[in-house]
């Protein structure tokens, strides 16, 4: 009897848990003004393809147009060196310093303007063949040291 009573208070207390909400596990300032942002896609390259290619003859003039225009900082295909397991083999990387811009980017225009406009659907299906999107996040500089 004695071992029924602490399983069935163990389990109400657990579901009781359950419903508390956990606010600010993860505290998270606002990023400062100056704030400098990164764009992290990760992917994982299919069989028989060559990613880093395919983003190189249609992504990179589409990103050198938006950092012309200033909507992006920088943009960089990243390939691992020395690394651990991970489902990804391949990152790009975008840095800006304006969230909303880069939000708000209209990349049709671009694509049409480098890819042709009869030739839109067919390059996204030559990124979509060459590799999966695995994760993509947003991260924010919070404190460095030399250029960002």
């Amino acid at each position: 009897m004695k071992h029924l009573g602490m399983v069935t208070c163990s389990t109400l207390c657990f579901l009781l848990g359950t419903l508390v909400p956990i606010t600010r596990s993860h505290a998270q300032a606002p990023p400062p003004p100056e704030a400098t942002f990164y764009n992290l896609s990760f992917y994982k390259s299919k069989p028989g393809q060559d990613p880093v290619a395919m983003e190189r003859e249609l992504w990179k003039p589409v990103q050198e147009d938006l950092r012309k225009s200033g909507v992006i900082q920088s943009w960089s295909v990243i390939a691992p060196m020395y690394t651990g397991p991970h489902a990804y083999d391949c990152m790009t990387l975008v840095a800006f310093r304006k969230l909303p811009a880069f939000e708000s980017a209209n990349y049709m225009p671009l694509f049409e303007k480098h890819w042709g406009k009869d030739k839109v659907q067919a390059s996204l299906k030559r990124t979509e063949e060459a590799r999966d999107m695995i994760g993509n996040e947003m991260w924010y500089v919070a404190e460095s040291v030399g250029a960002q």
